[in-house]
């Protein structure tokens, strides 16, 4: 019970500090770029910056038993072999609600989440076995494992602070913080973009760097401590 009044009450601060009614303030799937991307993963150490992994990236629509969607996959790749995760979300397009999510883990399943309105059920592997997940919802939540797609399909504005309610399969209820920087020219593979940056995370405290563009919507970057990663790459191996 707890946690359901903790994301109930989220759910209207976000509301309530932002002044704006709930249709103006989440994220709309109709400002992100479709298609597929790659990035590429670094790590900086004494001013040297050496790439350590992809991220591939793919965002379709798609209808889901009568109900216009997104099918976004994220696949993380480490060169060394010692991380690969893979998420399949399935979103409704209108606002990014998720419908469905699955995380693969070195190739295996790993999670299985299934949403409506009121209720998330499914599994994670824990210990080797499946351990059953099934939590009540009192307000909408989005996913917290979907990061940079969502901050591009928000409604942002110059020094704009936006917070969602979050759920994770891992750490529960939460929160996405979000804090407009400003409007800047970025470099991209394809060119020069308009782009946002942003300051964005689950702790006020553990804020990461963001880089989105405007039109369309598309994560190009972000930074987090010695850790960066910047579209354009070589995904050929994960696809």
């Amino acid at each position: 019970m707890k946690h359901i009044i903790t994301a109930a009450a989220m759910f209207c601060m976000a509301s309530a500090v932002l002044g704006q009614s709930l249709p103006q303030t989440v994220p709309d799937g109709k400002r992100l770029a479709l298609g597929q991307y790659c990035y590429t993963m670094s790590t900086t150490k004494n001013g040297t910056s050496t790439p350590v992994g992809v991220t591939f990236q793919s965002i379709a629509r798609e209808q889901a038993n009568g109900v216009d969607a997104l099918a976004v996959v994220v696949h993380q790749h480490m060169f060394d072999g010692k991380f690969d995760l893979r998420d399949s979300f399935l979103l409704r397009h209108d606002n990014m609600r998720p419908i469905r999510l699955d995380t693969d883990r070195d190739g295996k399943p790993h999670v299985h989440l299934e949403y409506s309105n009121r209720h998330i059920s499914g599994w994670k592997l824990q210990g080797g076995a499946k351990q059953p997940i099934e939590v009540e919802l009192s307000a909408p939540v989005w996913d917290g494992n979907l990061w940079g797609l969502t901050f591009a399909a928000l409604p942002l504005t110059t020094g704009t602070h936006l917070t969602l309610p979050t759920y994770q399969y891992d750490s529960g209820f939460g929160s996405f913080y979000v804090d407009v920087v400003d409007q800047h020219q970025e470099s991209t593979p394809a060119g020069m973009v308009q782009a946002w940056r942003i300051q964005a995370g689950i702790e006020r405290s553990e804020m990461v760097d963001y880089t989105v563009s405007t039109k369309p919507g598309l994560e190009i970057a972000y930074h987090a401590g010695p850790y960066t990663q910047r579209l354009g790459g070589d995904c050929s191996q994960i696809e």
